[in-house]
């Protein structure tokens, strides 16, 4: 486990390469409950923020490489990440409900999609480089 959390921050800026599951599950898990600790501790929101901050780039990165390992560009996170754009559009008042559900709908597809992608098997060697 100190491993894999090691290696998310020594990688932090690695886009190329591969990344196991178990090297993308590990930190995602061990980072996710260390946020929910703070909340629930009612840490300043100035250390949430930082942590929050610390862990975005290592984050982008890391999935890319996990995309990569299940054999597809890990350019596919830019519509998961984008996605995120639109969800002001579901609290404006003029916005239609069906609109307002479509934008819902999109963010999730994109957002399954993602999650799916982070659970597909190594891919062999692939054009990302040989099986991790």
């Amino acid at each position: 486990m100190f491993k894999d959390l090691k290696d998310y921050f020594a990688k932090a800026f690695q886009f190329r390469g591969r990344a196991t599951r178990k090297e993308y599950w590990v930190p995602n898990i061990v980072l996710g409950l260390s946020g929910i600790g703070l909340a629930a501790v009612r840490a300043p929101q100035q250390m949430q923020n930082v942590l929050g901050a610390l862990i975005s780039i290592p984050m982008i990165s890391l999935t890319s490489r996990r995309y990569q390992d299940a054999g597809v560009s890990g350019w596919f996170q830019l519509p998961q990440l984008m996605s995120f754009l639109l969800m002001p559009l579901v609290f404006m008042s003029f916005i239609k409900r069906g609109a307002k559900a479509a934008v819902i709908t999109v963010i999730a597809l994109f957002n399954i999609t993602g999650f799916i992608l982070t659970l597909l098997p190594s891919d062999g060697n692939n054009r990302f480089g040989r099986r991790p």
